[in-house]
């Protein structure tokens, strides 16, 4: 039995042959075609029969992107296309030659079909559409398609997500689309769920959007702990952003020029859900906390964290003093009502590990215990609580 198999046209003029032992293959495009202007033929390699993405009578050649992608390479390097098509191996170019030469593998080509179909069905139901519109301002006899908008082409948003980078790359307006779509969506699941499980679903998806924010949160702190130079103004800018998640007890930041406030007051406070205000001292995570004094044998606070406690002390003072003031100024400039009673401060700075030792560890604990309405946060136990948080989620 000849290991030669072939594909004829209705004329009998054979246009693909392949040996079914070697698996080699060659595809001859029918002459006057579009794709036969870049490419007369196309070769295959792995396969016994005509594989998927190629036109299976009358030698038209590739479906789909074929046209486009001959075309493309063609017309970058001017000559016309040897192409062949691999059942398994990698994608080349080279336009040295008298011709270009590509090789593409037939799952890369088989990926790039499925865009170009799913493209087309969107502009398919487009050009319906319009053609529908017209008919209906025209002809009263179309008058059931006054109005008509696109319809939504069923497989469009599964692959628009299967590209890459979707989070990162969608703007304003994608985010008002989804905010509109997402509730729409869970309300839309089949009524044949007992109620009880219909939240629960809304719960779940609720959930799993929360865990990657907040793991990325997590991965983006760690990323900023391990980085070798430490900015201040780089850090109170993160956690001006996070200080939310990462303190999860207050509702909202309210920054100093946000509530034009006169005077000396922190960069930015936190209110809680009972509109209770404390004030937070950002410094960096390479504070030096502690020093050694050898004639006492303690430590005491480094000379920037006691300019830090002093710092936040007057802020305290003056938030009091002058709480009236700030509380009309906040009304006036944010709408809320916020109260101000004995405000607590926090100074986030340092990190655990620089308290290596038992005596250094117990003076820590003595010298912040001994401060007056202000709590010392060190970086890694900020982010300890999340990952704990995210390991209960996990759980």
């Amino acid at each position: 039995m000849s290991p030669i198999a072939e594909r004829r046209d209705e004329a009998g003029n054979v246009f693909y042959r392949v040996n079914t032992t070697t698996k080699k293959g060659i595809y001859y495009i029918r002459p006057g075609t579009r794709q036969h202007g870049y490419c007369e033929s196309i070769k295959t390699e792995g396969f016994d029969a005509l594989p998927s993405g190629f036109y299976t009578k009358g030698g038209y050649g590739l479906t789909a992107s074929g046209g486009f992608l001959l075309g493309e390479i063609h017309d970058h390097f001017d000559k016309p296309v040897d192409l062949t098509i691999l059942k398994a191996g990698r994608n080349r170019l080279d336009g040295r030659g008298v011709t270009a030469t590509a090789t593409l593998v037939h799952e890369d080509l088989a990926a790039l079909n499925d865009s170009a179909r799913s493209i087309k069905r969107v502009r398919n139901e487009e050009t319906r559409a319009c053609v529908r519109g017209f008919l209906a301002q025209h002809f009263r006899q179309f008058q059931q398609y006054r109005g008509l908008r696109p319809r939504y082409a069923p497989g469009t948003l599964a692959e628009v997500l299967g590209l890459g980078e979707v989070v990162d790359r969608i703007d304003s307006e994608d985010r008002s689309a989804l905010e509109e779509f997402i509730p729409e969506f869970l309300s839309s699941i089949p009524g044949t769920l007992r109620a009880s499980k219909k939240l629960q679903v809304v719960y779940d998806t609720l959930d799993a959007g929360k865990k990657i924010y907040f793991e990325k949160i997590a991965a983006e702190f760690r990323r900023k702990l391990d980085a070798q130079v430490q900015s201040e103004s780089s850090w109170q800018s993160f956690l001006r952003e996070r200080i939310l998640v990462l303190r999860n007890s207050y509702g909202e930041v309210l920054e100093k020029e946000s509530v034009s406030l006169r005077g000396k007051f922190p960069d930015f406070m936190l209110i809680d859900p009972y509109s209770y205000l404390d004030i937070y001292e950002i410094k960096r995570p390479t504070t030096t906390l502690l020093r050694y004094d050898r004639s006492r044998d303690n430590y005491y606070w480094d000379t920037e964290m006691s300019k830090a406690i002093s710092q936040v002390e007057n802020y305290l003072h003056q938030v009091q003093r002058n709480s009236d003031a700030l509380m009309n100024d906040i009304r006036r400039s944010k709408g809320m009502d916020v109260a101000i009673v004995r405000p607590r401060g926090y100074i986030v700075a340092g990190v655990r590990s620089q308290l290596e030792t038992d005596k250094k560890r117990d003076d820590f604990r003595i010298l912040s215990e001994g401060l007056k309405n202000i709590d010392v946060i060190l970086y890694d136990d900020l982010l300890r609580n999340l990952e704990g948080f995210l390991g209960q989620t996990q759980g």
